[in-house]
Protein backbone atom coordinates (compact mmCIF):
# COMPACT_ATOMS: atom_id res chain seq x y z
CA UNK A 1 0.00 0.00 0.00
CA UNK A 2 1.24 3.38 -0.94
CA UNK A 3 0.54 6.96 0.19
CA UNK A 4 1.90 10.01 -1.76
CA UNK A 5 4.21 12.18 0.69
CA UNK A 6 5.57 15.51 -0.81
CA UNK A 7 7.67 14.21 -4.13
CA UNK A 8 7.57 10.52 -3.54
CA UNK A 9 5.75 7.48 -2.17
CA UNK A 10 5.40 6.34 1.10
CA UNK A 11 5.05 2.80 2.22
CA UNK A 12 2.11 1.94 4.27
CA UNK A 13 3.59 -1.19 6.71
CA UNK A 14 0.98 -3.78 7.76
CA UNK A 15 3.42 -5.03 10.10
CA UNK A 16 5.76 -2.48 11.92
CA UNK A 17 4.20 1.27 13.29
CA UNK A 18 6.41 3.59 15.28
CA UNK A 19 4.72 4.61 18.91
CA UNK A 20 5.29 7.91 20.25
CA UNK A 21 4.68 7.90 23.62
CA UNK A 22 4.28 11.73 25.10
CA UNK A 23 3.23 13.71 28.07
CA UNK A 24 3.59 17.65 27.88
CA UNK A 25 5.31 17.42 25.17
CA UNK A 26 4.81 21.13 24.40
CA UNK A 27 4.39 23.03 20.72
CA UNK A 28 7.39 20.70 19.32
CA UNK A 29 4.95 17.86 19.04
CA UNK A 30 3.21 18.49 16.17
CA UNK A 31 6.69 19.11 14.03
CA UNK A 32 8.66 15.80 15.51
CA UNK A 33 5.23 13.67 14.31
CA UNK A 34 5.30 15.56 10.70
CA UNK A 35 8.33 14.06 10.33
CA UNK A 36 8.24 10.48 11.44
CA UNK A 37 5.20 10.82 8.86
CA UNK A 38 7.34 11.48 6.19
CA UNK A 39 9.98 8.50 7.09
CA UNK A 40 7.03 6.06 8.09
CA UNK A 41 4.03 5.15 8.20
CA UNK A 42 1.59 4.22 10.14
CA UNK A 43 2.05 6.43 13.85
CA UNK A 44 0.84 6.21 16.65
CA UNK A 45 0.80 8.92 19.21
CA UNK A 46 -0.37 8.17 22.89
CA UNK A 47 -0.36 11.25 25.01
CA UNK A 48 -0.12 9.90 28.89
CA UNK A 49 -2.60 12.58 30.30
CA UNK A 50 -1.29 15.76 29.20
CA UNK A 51 -2.12 18.62 30.68
CA UNK A 52 -0.67 21.23 27.81
CA UNK A 53 -3.33 20.30 25.45
CA UNK A 54 -0.37 19.30 23.15
CA UNK A 55 -3.22 16.51 21.84
CA UNK A 56 -5.15 19.65 20.34
CA UNK A 57 -2.68 19.83 17.26
CA UNK A 58 -2.59 16.27 16.27
CA UNK A 59 -6.53 15.14 16.68
CA UNK A 60 -6.25 18.01 13.73
CA UNK A 61 -3.64 16.61 12.21
CA UNK A 62 -5.25 13.08 12.23
CA UNK A 63 -8.37 14.45 10.24
CA UNK A 64 -6.02 14.92 6.66
CA UNK A 65 -3.59 12.08 7.70
CA UNK A 66 -5.42 8.36 7.77
CA UNK A 67 -1.86 6.69 9.02
CA UNK A 68 -1.52 8.67 12.44
CA UNK A 69 -3.84 7.79 15.60
CA UNK A 70 -3.80 9.53 18.56
CA UNK A 71 -4.67 7.36 21.97
CA UNK A 72 -5.28 9.26 24.91
CA UNK A 73 -5.07 8.23 28.16
CA UNK A 74 -6.53 9.51 30.81
CA UNK A 75 -4.21 10.52 33.56
CA UNK A 76 -0.37 10.13 33.51
CA UNK A 77 1.08 6.79 34.48
CA UNK A 78 4.45 7.16 32.99
CA UNK A 79 6.48 5.94 29.53
CA UNK A 80 6.53 2.66 30.15
CA UNK A 81 2.88 1.75 30.84
CA UNK A 82 2.05 4.27 27.63
CA UNK A 83 4.12 2.30 25.58
CA UNK A 84 2.55 -0.88 26.92
CA UNK A 85 -1.06 0.79 26.14
CA UNK A 86 -0.05 1.59 22.95
CA UNK A 87 1.84 -1.72 22.43
CA UNK A 88 -1.94 -3.33 23.15
CA UNK A 89 -3.33 -1.52 20.77
CA UNK A 90 -0.80 -1.91 17.90
CA UNK A 91 -1.22 -5.66 18.25
CA UNK A 92 -5.14 -5.85 18.59
CA UNK A 93 -4.74 -3.99 14.94
CA UNK A 94 -2.66 -6.63 13.58
CA UNK A 95 0.87 -5.21 13.87
CA UNK A 96 3.81 -7.36 15.11
CA UNK A 97 6.32 -5.25 15.68
CA UNK A 98 6.73 -1.37 17.04
CA UNK A 99 9.57 1.27 16.53
CA UNK A 100 9.05 3.71 20.01
CA UNK A 101 10.87 6.51 20.20
CA UNK A 102 10.94 9.72 21.94
CA UNK A 103 8.77 12.99 21.23
CA UNK A 104 10.55 15.45 21.70
CA UNK A 105 13.39 15.11 18.60
CA UNK A 106 16.19 14.07 20.44
CA UNK A 107 15.60 11.03 18.61
CA UNK A 108 16.59 10.55 14.98
CA UNK A 109 13.61 10.63 12.35
CA UNK A 110 16.08 9.69 10.36
CA UNK A 111 17.23 6.13 11.23
CA UNK A 112 13.43 4.90 11.43
CA UNK A 113 13.70 3.37 7.68
CA UNK A 114 17.71 1.63 8.52
CA UNK A 115 16.34 0.07 12.36
CA UNK A 116 12.81 -1.29 10.45
CA UNK A 117 14.82 -3.30 7.88
CA UNK A 118 16.32 -4.22 10.40
CA UNK A 119 13.43 -5.54 12.05
CA UNK A 120 12.04 -6.68 9.03
CA UNK A 121 15.30 -8.67 7.89
CA UNK A 122 15.68 -10.56 11.71
CA UNK A 123 11.65 -9.89 13.12
CA UNK A 124 12.58 -12.32 16.47
CA UNK A 125 15.05 -9.46 17.15
CA UNK A 126 14.87 -6.59 19.82
CA UNK A 127 16.67 -3.98 17.50
CA UNK A 128 18.32 -1.29 19.75
CA UNK A 129 19.70 2.11 19.42
CA UNK A 130 23.33 2.64 19.97
CA UNK A 131 23.76 6.37 20.56
CA UNK A 132 26.05 9.08 18.95
CA UNK A 133 25.90 11.68 21.65
CA UNK A 134 26.79 15.33 20.29
CA UNK A 135 29.00 17.38 21.56
CA UNK A 136 26.42 19.69 23.75
CA UNK A 137 25.66 16.98 25.77
CA UNK A 138 26.50 17.52 29.61
CA UNK A 139 29.08 15.34 30.89
CA UNK A 140 27.31 14.50 33.78
CA UNK A 141 24.68 12.50 31.73
CA UNK A 142 27.03 10.57 29.97
CA UNK A 143 28.62 9.53 32.95
CA UNK A 144 26.00 8.38 34.78
CA UNK A 145 24.65 6.30 32.24
CA UNK A 146 28.16 4.11 32.78
CA UNK A 147 26.49 2.49 36.01
CA UNK A 148 23.28 1.61 34.31
CA UNK A 149 24.68 0.01 31.39
CA UNK A 150 27.54 -1.96 33.45
CA UNK A 151 24.28 -3.17 35.54
CA UNK A 152 23.04 -4.63 32.88
CA UNK A 153 25.82 -6.28 31.19
CA UNK A 154 25.85 -7.90 34.46
CA UNK A 155 22.14 -8.97 34.44
CA UNK A 156 22.72 -10.01 30.63
CA UNK A 157 25.89 -12.02 31.65
CA UNK A 158 28.03 -9.75 28.61
CA UNK A 159 27.83 -7.03 26.41
CA UNK A 160 24.83 -7.67 24.05
CA UNK A 161 23.21 -4.10 24.65
CA UNK A 162 25.70 -0.88 23.76
CA UNK A 163 22.81 1.05 25.56
CA UNK A 164 20.03 -0.31 28.08
CA UNK A 165 18.67 3.29 28.99
CA UNK A 166 18.73 4.64 24.76
CA UNK A 167 15.24 4.70 24.08
CA UNK A 168 14.65 4.60 20.27
CA UNK A 169 14.76 0.87 19.12
CA UNK A 170 11.79 -1.86 17.65
CA UNK A 171 10.41 -4.20 19.66
CA UNK A 172 8.57 -7.01 19.10
CA UNK A 173 5.19 -6.80 20.53
CA UNK A 174 4.23 -10.19 21.24
CA UNK A 175 7.15 -10.62 23.54
CA UNK A 176 7.19 -7.50 24.97
CA UNK A 177 3.59 -7.77 25.66
CA UNK A 178 4.26 -11.28 26.99
CA UNK A 179 7.51 -9.85 29.57
CA UNK A 180 6.06 -6.94 30.70
CA UNK A 181 2.44 -6.64 30.37
CA UNK A 182 1.54 -9.09 33.84
CA UNK A 183 3.90 -7.03 35.68
CA UNK A 184 4.02 -4.29 37.96
CA UNK A 185 7.49 -2.57 37.47
CA UNK A 186 8.80 -1.16 33.92
CA UNK A 187 5.91 1.85 34.10
CA UNK A 188 8.57 4.76 34.13
CA UNK A 189 11.37 5.52 33.11
CA UNK A 190 12.93 2.12 34.30
CA UNK A 191 10.96 0.77 31.04
CA UNK A 192 13.82 0.92 28.42
CA UNK A 193 16.41 -1.14 31.13
CA UNK A 194 13.51 -3.47 32.13
CA UNK A 195 12.71 -4.35 29.19
CA UNK A 196 15.39 -4.54 27.75
CA UNK A 197 16.97 -7.31 30.03
CA UNK A 198 13.72 -9.52 30.70
CA UNK A 199 13.39 -9.41 26.40
CA UNK A 200 17.09 -11.12 26.76
CA UNK A 201 16.33 -13.37 29.09
CA UNK A 202 13.29 -14.54 27.29
CA UNK A 203 15.57 -15.15 24.31
CA UNK A 204 15.02 -12.60 22.31
CA UNK A 205 18.03 -12.11 20.56
CA UNK A 206 19.16 -7.60 20.98
CA UNK A 207 20.64 -6.48 17.43
CA UNK A 208 22.30 -3.06 17.69
CA UNK A 209 22.41 -0.38 15.48
CA UNK A 210 24.10 3.05 16.23
CA UNK A 211 21.84 6.78 15.49
CA UNK A 212 22.59 10.23 16.07
CA UNK A 213 21.05 11.97 19.23
CA UNK A 214 19.97 15.66 19.43
CA UNK A 215 20.02 17.67 22.77
CA UNK A 216 17.88 20.22 23.36
CA UNK A 217 18.65 22.77 26.20
CA UNK A 218 16.28 24.49 28.38
CA UNK A 219 16.67 27.48 26.88
CA UNK A 220 16.43 26.04 23.07
CA UNK A 221 12.68 24.07 24.71
CA UNK A 222 14.20 21.15 25.91
CA UNK A 223 11.71 19.26 28.21
CA UNK A 224 12.46 16.90 30.62
CA UNK A 225 10.16 15.15 33.15
CA UNK A 226 12.72 13.22 34.78
CA UNK A 227 12.33 12.91 38.86
CA UNK A 228 15.99 12.85 40.06
CA UNK A 229 14.67 10.63 43.49
CA UNK A 230 11.65 9.31 42.55
CA UNK A 231 12.89 8.19 39.38
CA UNK A 232 16.72 7.18 40.38
CA UNK A 233 15.06 5.13 43.29
CA UNK A 234 12.69 3.53 41.14
CA UNK A 235 16.13 2.43 39.03
CA UNK A 236 17.61 1.22 42.04
CA UNK A 237 15.20 -0.61 42.91
CA UNK A 238 14.67 -2.11 39.74
CA UNK A 239 18.67 -3.43 39.35
CA UNK A 240 18.44 -4.90 42.75
CA UNK A 241 15.13 -6.92 41.74
CA UNK A 242 17.06 -7.71 38.19
CA UNK A 243 20.20 -8.78 40.18
CA UNK A 244 17.96 -10.73 42.46
CA UNK A 245 16.02 -13.10 40.04
CA UNK A 246 19.42 -13.69 37.85
CA UNK A 247 20.91 -15.50 40.46
CA UNK A 248 18.38 -17.27 41.96
CA UNK A 249 16.71 -18.14 39.08
CA UNK A 250 17.89 -16.56 35.25
CA UNK A 251 21.19 -17.76 34.56
CA UNK A 252 20.97 -21.42 33.34
CA UNK A 253 18.41 -20.39 30.30
CA UNK A 254 20.52 -17.43 29.76
CA UNK A 255 23.84 -18.66 29.40
CA UNK A 256 22.27 -20.90 26.80
CA UNK A 257 20.41 -18.03 24.89
CA UNK A 258 23.95 -16.79 24.66
CA UNK A 259 25.11 -19.84 22.84
CA UNK A 260 22.35 -19.37 20.79
CA UNK A 261 22.66 -15.79 19.43
CA UNK A 262 26.31 -16.16 18.84
CA UNK A 263 25.62 -18.92 16.54
CA UNK A 264 22.82 -16.64 15.21
CA UNK A 265 25.19 -13.84 14.23
CA UNK A 266 27.22 -16.15 12.76
CA UNK A 267 24.45 -17.68 10.81
CA UNK A 268 23.12 -14.01 9.59
CA UNK A 269 26.62 -13.09 8.58
CA UNK A 270 27.21 -16.43 6.93
CA UNK A 271 23.96 -16.42 4.93
CA UNK A 272 23.02 -12.60 4.59
CA UNK A 273 20.57 -12.43 1.56
CA UNK A 274 22.47 -9.71 0.03
CA UNK A 275 25.77 -10.08 -1.48
CA UNK A 276 27.63 -6.87 0.42
CA UNK A 277 29.32 -7.25 3.22
CA UNK A 278 28.01 -5.93 6.59
CA UNK A 279 27.60 -2.59 7.12
CA UNK A 280 28.43 -2.83 10.72
CA UNK A 281 32.41 -3.07 9.79
CA UNK A 282 35.23 -2.71 12.63
CA UNK A 283 37.69 -1.33 9.65
CA UNK A 284 38.08 1.83 7.93
CA UNK A 285 37.42 1.60 4.08
CA UNK A 286 39.46 4.67 3.82
CA UNK A 287 42.20 3.45 2.70
CA UNK A 288 41.04 1.01 0.26
CA UNK A 289 38.57 4.03 -1.51
CA UNK A 290 41.89 6.13 -1.98
CA UNK A 291 43.94 3.77 -3.86
CA UNK A 292 44.06 4.71 -7.34
CA UNK A 293 42.53 1.61 -9.11
CA UNK A 294 44.59 -0.21 -11.34
CA UNK A 295 44.05 0.38 -15.47
CA UNK A 296 43.11 3.03 -17.46
CA UNK A 297 39.77 4.79 -17.43
CA UNK A 298 37.20 2.95 -19.87
CA UNK A 299 33.30 3.43 -20.44
CA UNK A 300 30.74 1.87 -23.01
CA UNK A 301 32.02 4.18 -26.00
CA UNK A 302 35.80 2.43 -25.20
CA UNK A 303 36.27 0.39 -28.34
CA UNK A 304 39.16 -1.32 -26.41
CA UNK A 305 36.57 -3.47 -24.66
CA UNK A 306 34.21 -3.63 -27.81
CA UNK A 307 34.86 -7.08 -28.30
CA UNK A 308 34.67 -8.72 -24.67
CA UNK A 309 31.18 -6.54 -24.88
CA UNK A 310 29.98 -8.31 -28.07
CA UNK A 311 31.26 -11.96 -26.80
CA UNK A 312 29.40 -11.64 -23.83
CA UNK A 313 26.58 -10.49 -25.40
CA UNK A 314 27.06 -14.02 -27.40
CA UNK A 315 26.22 -15.93 -24.30
CA UNK A 316 22.83 -15.74 -23.99
CA UNK A 317 22.59 -18.52 -20.91
CA UNK A 318 25.91 -19.87 -18.79
CA UNK A 319 26.08 -22.03 -16.11
CA UNK A 320 29.10 -22.68 -13.97
CA UNK A 321 30.24 -23.91 -10.29
CA UNK A 322 31.01 -21.34 -7.86
CA UNK A 323 32.74 -20.95 -4.53
CA UNK A 324 32.11 -17.90 -2.23
CA UNK A 325 34.63 -17.02 0.47
CA UNK A 326 33.70 -14.73 3.05
CA UNK A 327 36.03 -13.19 5.37
CA UNK A 328 35.33 -12.03 8.52
CA UNK A 329 37.63 -10.54 11.41
CA UNK A 330 36.37 -12.28 13.86
CA UNK A 331 37.80 -15.96 11.92
CA UNK A 332 40.78 -16.84 11.27
CA UNK A 333 39.07 -19.19 8.41
CA UNK A 334 36.97 -17.98 5.83
CA UNK A 335 33.17 -19.31 5.47
CA UNK A 336 33.49 -21.22 2.23
CA UNK A 337 29.60 -21.27 0.26
CA UNK A 338 30.04 -23.87 -3.17
CA UNK A 339 27.45 -23.38 -5.23
CA UNK A 340 26.22 -22.87 -9.46
CA UNK A 341 25.99 -19.49 -10.70
CA UNK A 342 23.18 -19.45 -14.08
CA UNK A 343 23.30 -16.03 -15.97
CA UNK A 344 20.49 -15.46 -18.59
CA UNK A 345 19.83 -11.94 -20.86
CA UNK A 346 16.36 -12.66 -20.53
CA UNK A 347 15.94 -13.95 -17.13
CA UNK A 348 18.35 -12.68 -15.08
CA UNK A 349 21.32 -13.77 -12.45
CA UNK A 350 20.89 -16.86 -10.60
CA UNK A 351 23.08 -18.12 -6.78
CA UNK A 352 22.57 -21.20 -5.84
CA UNK A 353 24.18 -21.94 -3.08
CA UNK A 354 24.56 -26.31 -2.03
CA UNK A 355 25.69 -25.87 1.34
CA UNK A 356 25.27 -25.46 4.37
CA UNK A 357 21.69 -25.69 2.85
CA UNK A 358 19.87 -25.35 -0.29
CA UNK A 359 19.28 -21.26 -1.41
CA UNK A 360 18.78 -19.65 -4.46
CA UNK A 361 19.48 -16.21 -4.77
CA UNK A 362 17.97 -14.51 -7.96
CA UNK A 363 18.50 -10.97 -9.09
CA UNK A 364 16.76 -9.37 -11.90
CA UNK A 365 15.14 -6.78 -12.92
CA UNK A 366 12.45 -6.71 -10.21
CA UNK A 367 15.25 -6.73 -7.52
CA UNK A 368 16.58 -9.90 -5.26
CA UNK A 369 14.38 -12.56 -4.85
CA UNK A 370 15.51 -15.50 -1.83
CA UNK A 371 14.20 -18.74 -2.64
CA UNK A 372 14.64 -21.94 -0.06
CA UNK A 373 12.73 -24.92 1.16
CA UNK A 374 10.74 -22.86 3.37
CA UNK A 375 9.43 -20.33 1.03
CA UNK A 376 10.19 -17.11 -1.11
CA UNK A 377 11.39 -14.00 0.80
CA UNK A 378 12.23 -10.69 -0.33
CA UNK A 379 14.65 -8.56 1.41
CA UNK A 380 14.28 -5.08 2.62
CA UNK A 381 15.62 -2.77 0.50
CA UNK A 382 19.01 -1.56 0.85
CA UNK A 383 20.16 1.32 -1.71
CA UNK A 384 23.69 0.02 -0.95
CA UNK A 385 23.07 -3.55 -1.40
CA UNK A 386 20.52 -2.85 -4.25
CA UNK A 387 23.92 -1.50 -6.42
CA UNK A 388 26.16 -4.38 -5.63
CA UNK A 389 23.51 -6.74 -6.55
CA UNK A 390 22.82 -5.11 -9.84
CA UNK A 391 26.72 -5.08 -10.34
CA UNK A 392 26.82 -8.55 -9.94
CA UNK A 393 24.20 -9.56 -12.94
CA UNK A 394 25.62 -6.62 -15.27
CA UNK A 395 29.53 -8.08 -14.32
CA UNK A 396 28.42 -11.52 -15.26
CA UNK A 397 26.50 -10.39 -19.05
CA UNK A 398 29.43 -7.52 -19.00
CA UNK A 399 27.32 -4.72 -19.66
CA UNK A 400 29.74 -1.78 -19.44
CA UNK A 401 27.15 1.21 -20.07
CA UNK A 402 24.75 -0.71 -17.12
CA UNK A 403 27.95 -0.41 -14.86
CA UNK A 404 28.80 2.74 -15.21
CA UNK A 405 25.45 4.55 -13.96
CA UNK A 406 26.52 3.07 -10.42
CA UNK A 407 30.61 2.93 -10.51
CA UNK A 408 33.62 4.54 -12.18
CA UNK A 409 35.23 2.01 -14.24
CA UNK A 410 38.75 1.43 -14.80
CA UNK A 411 40.62 -1.68 -16.66
CA UNK A 412 43.64 -3.75 -18.14
CA UNK A 413 43.54 -5.93 -20.48
CA UNK A 414 46.94 -8.30 -21.53
CA UNK A 415 46.46 -11.03 -24.22
CA UNK A 416 42.99 -12.74 -23.59
CA UNK A 417 43.53 -12.04 -19.69
CA UNK A 418 41.83 -8.46 -18.25
CA UNK A 419 40.83 -7.06 -15.47
CA UNK A 420 37.98 -4.80 -14.09
CA UNK A 421 37.72 -2.78 -10.99
CA UNK A 422 34.18 -1.03 -9.63
CA UNK A 423 34.62 2.34 -7.52
CA UNK A 424 30.87 3.66 -6.42
CA UNK A 425 30.28 7.16 -7.32
CA UNK A 426 27.67 7.17 -4.07
CA UNK A 427 29.41 8.13 -0.72
CA UNK A 428 26.98 5.72 0.98
CA UNK A 429 27.66 2.59 -0.99
CA UNK A 430 31.30 3.30 -0.83
CA UNK A 431 31.20 3.61 2.63
CA UNK A 432 29.83 0.08 2.80
CA UNK A 433 31.46 -1.53 -0.42
CA UNK A 434 34.88 -0.23 -1.33
CA UNK A 435 35.40 -1.17 -4.55
CA UNK A 436 34.70 -4.51 -7.14
CA UNK A 437 37.41 -5.89 -8.41
CA UNK A 438 36.63 -8.56 -11.51
CA UNK A 439 39.04 -10.79 -13.29
CA UNK A 440 38.28 -13.04 -16.58
CA UNK A 441 39.75 -14.69 -19.52
CA UNK A 442 37.90 -13.89 -23.00
CA UNK A 443 34.40 -14.17 -22.42
CA UNK A 444 34.17 -15.62 -18.89
CA UNK A 445 34.41 -14.02 -15.57
CA UNK A 446 36.56 -16.15 -13.03
CA UNK A 447 36.69 -14.18 -10.26
CA UNK A 448 35.11 -11.10 -8.33
CA UNK A 449 35.97 -9.47 -5.17
CA UNK A 450 33.90 -7.26 -3.01
CA UNK A 451 36.28 -5.68 -0.39
CA UNK A 452 34.88 -3.80 2.47
CA UNK A 453 38.08 -4.01 4.05
CA UNK A 454 41.62 -5.06 4.48
CA UNK A 455 40.17 -8.38 6.37
CA UNK A 456 36.37 -7.94 5.31
CA UNK A 457 35.27 -9.32 1.60
CA UNK A 458 33.65 -11.73 -0.25
CA UNK A 459 35.91 -13.33 -2.99
CA UNK A 460 34.27 -15.83 -5.55
CA UNK A 461 35.91 -17.50 -7.84
CA UNK A 462 33.94 -19.01 -10.73
CA UNK A 463 35.09 -22.28 -12.78
CA UNK A 464 35.09 -22.30 -16.36
CA UNK A 465 31.46 -22.31 -17.83
CA UNK A 466 29.63 -25.66 -19.10
CA UNK A 467 29.13 -25.92 -22.72
CA UNK A 468 26.44 -23.31 -23.68
CA UNK A 469 23.02 -24.39 -23.93
CA UNK A 470 19.79 -22.95 -23.77
CA UNK A 471 17.99 -23.43 -20.15
CA UNK A 472 15.28 -25.73 -20.10
CA UNK A 473 11.69 -24.46 -19.31
CA UNK A 474 12.29 -26.77 -15.88
CA UNK A 475 15.50 -24.91 -15.08
CA UNK A 476 13.56 -21.20 -16.04
CA UNK A 477 10.77 -21.95 -13.55
CA UNK A 478 13.29 -23.85 -10.64
CA UNK A 479 16.16 -21.16 -10.85
CA UNK A 480 15.05 -17.89 -12.06
CA UNK A 481 11.96 -15.78 -11.21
Amino acid sequence: MYRAIGIHLMTVSTTHLVILPAYNAGPRLREVVESVLREWQPVLVVIDGSTDASEVPLLDLARTEPELSVQILPRNTGKGAAVLAGAKTAKARGFTHALVMDADGQHPTGSINEFMAASQAQPDCLVLGRPVFPSNIPLERLYCRKLSVGLVHLELLGRVIADPLFGFRVYPLGPLLDVLGPRRGGRRYDFDTEAAVRLGWAGVRPVNLSAPVRYFSRAEGGITHYHYVRDNLTMAWMHARLLTELLFRRWPALLSHHRRWRQSRLHAAVMATGLVLMTAFLQPVKAIAAEAPVGERISAANDDWSDLVKAFRDNADLTAEFTERRHFPFRREPVTLPGEVRVSLQHGLSLHYTAPEQRTVILDASGMLVRTSSGETIPPADPRAAAANRAMFHILSFNIAALEQDFELHGQREGSSWTLVLVPHADDVRRALGRITVSGESATVRRIELRRSTRQFIEITIDAPRPPARFTAEERSRYFR
